[in-house]
């Protein structure tokens, strides 16, 4: 089943608005099963003819393939700052685990009491 991005959906409702169809019957004719394409319908709050356009223009689409390319860098770069920024984000949390680890590991030790359950523990 092809998955559709927001304008595609957006297209579709705005077809479905002006093709006078019953559901039912625009489903079918375009191959989207009924509960997706109320699931659309759902997403978007029915929208009427004239809201189409305006929901349309959160998302501008490259005309060119200058355009394409560009748009396709910047969000690779998104893409790349935010997998480092990830990364950063693990490496504190894995530096966190081993810190509360070896707090728990000095305690056990210091006061000679168990605070992690021994593995045959119920």
């Amino acid at each position: 089943m092809k998955q559709y991005n927001e304008i595609e959906k957006l297209e579709l409702l705005r077809r479905y608005l002006t093709s006078g169809l019953s559901i039912r019957a625009f489903s079918a004719s375009v191959g989207i099963p009924v509960a997706t394409f109320f699931g659309y319908l759902r997403a978007y709050g029915h929208p009427d003819n004239s809201s189409i356009p305006f929901l349309m223009k959160h998302e501008e689409l490259p005309t060119t393939l200058d355009e394409l390319r560009a748009q396709l860098l910047k969000e690779r770069k998104a893409h790349e700052a935010e997998l480092k920024r990830l990364k950063k984000e693990l490496a504190q949390e894995k530096l966190r685990c081993l810190a509360n680890s070896t707090m728990i590991d000095l305690a056990e030790k210091k006061f000679n009491i168990r605070i992690r359950k021994k593995s045959d523990a119920r």
